[in-house]
C-alpha cells in the first residue's frame, strides 16, 4: 500500500509541474513520466486494476454528462465517419508491422500487433495469448501511447489553433455546453457511472467499463440535468490513469527500447502521417473541424483522448463516440484479421 501511495504521489506531483507549465494533457504526461521515474530510481512503482477502472468510469461520467438530447440524434451520422477511420488505421497498421518488421528483428505478426492502435494494457495481454512476443509488444504499444498522449496533443495545440467563435452565435448543437458543477451532484454522477461501468467490466465488452459508464451518465443527465463534474475530478482520473501506466515503465523497458529505436521510429511517423490524412478525409467530408479531427486521428486510448480532449477546450461528444469505437472494433477483431494477414503475407 506504501508504494502505491508513493507511486500516485510521484504521478500527482509530474502531472502538477507539466500542468502548470501549461502542457496539452500535461497531468497525464506529467503522471506517466512521475510514475516512471519513481519507478526507475527505485523499481518499487506499483499500480491496481483499480486505477484504471476509476479512470475510465470518470472519463465517461465526465463526457455522459455533458450529453443533450441533440447529441442523440446525431449518431447516426457518425456510422461513416467511424468506418472511415478504423478502415485507415487498419491500413496504418499494417503499413506500419510491415515496415516494423523489416526494419527489426522481430516477426511479422509481433510487429503488427505492435503498431496496432488498441489498449496498451489489452494488446500485450492477446500477443502473449496468440504467440507473438509480449515485450516486444508491450514496448511498442507504450511508444503508440505516449506518442498520443504527449506528442500528438502538443502538436496539435501549437499548430491548430481553436476556433474564434462570434459572440452572437450560438454555440454548435454538438459541442457540450459547460454547466455550473456542485460536489452532491457530482458525487451522484460518479456513483452512477460507477454502478454501469462496473457492469461493463462485468460484461467482459473491450472498452465496456467507458462506454457503460458513459451511458448510464448520460442516462442521468438527461433525466436529472443537475449532474455534471468540476475540473479537479478530470485531472485527479488523468493522474490516475498516468500512474497506472507510467508504474508499468522500468528498466527492463528501456532497454528494449534501444533494441527497438528503429521499429519505434516508423511506429510514430506512419501514424503521424496517417493522422494528417486522416483528419483531412473528416475534414472534407465535414465531421468535424480541423482540431477535432486531428484528435479524432490521434490513436491513444479513448479515455485518455476524452480527458485530453477536454483540457484543450474541446468538449465534443461525437469524438468520444469515435474512439470507443474505434478501441472495441482494434482489440475485438484486430488481432484476429492481423494473425490471418501475417499469415498470407509472411
Amino acid at each position: 500500500m506504501t508504494d502505491l501511495l508513493l507511486t500516485l504521489l510521484c504521478a500527482a506531483l509530474g502531472g502538477l509541474l507539466l500542468r502548470r507549465l501549461k502542457m496539452p494533457g500535461g497531468m497525464m504526461v506529467g503522471s506517466v513520466l512521475g510514475a516512471s521515474a519513481f519507478n526507475l530510481l527505485t523499481g518499487s512503482a506499483r499500480s491496481h486494476e483499480l486505477l484504471k477502472f476509476a479512470a475510465q468510469i470518470t472519463a465517461g461520467a465526465y463526457i455522459g454528462s455533458g450529453v443533450r438530447r441533440e447529441e442523440l440524434r446525431q449518431m447516426k451520422a457518425m456510422v461513416r465517419p467511424i468506418v472511415l477511420v478504423i478502415g485507415c488505421l487498419l491500413l496504418i497498421n499494417l503499413s506500419a508491422g510491415l515496415l516494423m518488421s523489416a526494419l527489426g528483428d522481430m516477426d511479422l505478426f509481433t510487429a503488427l500487433l505492435g503498431s496496432a492502435p488498441g489498449g496498451v494494457s489489452d494488446i500485450p495481454l492477446v500477443a502473449a495469448d496468440m504467440g507473438a512476443d509480449a515485450a516486444q509488444v508491450l514496448v511498442l504499444q507504450l511508444v503508440r501511447y505516449l506518442m498520443g498522449i504527449g506528442l500528438f496533443p502538443l502538436l496539435i495545440a501549437r499548430l491548430s489553433p481553436p476556433m474564434e467563435e462570434a459572440p452572437d452565435q450560438p454555440a454548435p448543437e454538438h459541442r457540450v455546453t459547460k454547466t455550473t458543477s456542485d460536489w452532491p451532484a457530482a458525487l451522484v454522477a460518479l456513483l452512477a457511472a460507477a454502478g454501469f461501468g462496473w457492469l461493463g467490466k462485468l460484461s467482459g465488452m473491450p472498452g465496456g467499463a467507458m462506454a457503460f459508464a458513459t451511458a448510464g451518465s448520460a442516462v442521468l443527465k438527461l433525466s436529472w440535468p443537475r449532474a455534471s463534474l468540476p475540473g479537479p475530478i478530470r485531472q485527479t482520473a488523468q493522474c490516475f490513469s498516468g500512474a497506472y501506466v507510467g508504474a508499468g515503465i522500468g528498466m527492463a523497458e528501456l532497454v528494449r527500447l534501444q533494441a527497438l529505436a528503429l521499429p519505434a521510429l516508423a511506429l510514430v511517423v506512419c501514424y503521424a502521417l496517417g493522422a494528417v490524412l486522416i483528419s483531412t478525409l473528416l475534414v472534407r467530408q465535414g465531421t468535424f473541424p480541423r482540431r477535432e479531427a486531428l484528435l479524432a486521428a490521434t490513436p491513444a486510448g479513448a479515455s485518455d483522448m476524452a480527458l485530453i480532449a477536454a483540457d484543450l477546450g474541446i468538449h465534443d461528444v461525437r469524438l468520444v463516440l469515435l474512439q470507443v469505437m474505434r478501441m472495441i472494433v482494434v482489440i475485438t477483431l484486430f488481432p484476429t484479421l492481423l494473425f490471418m494477414l501475417a499469415g498470407w503475407l509472411g
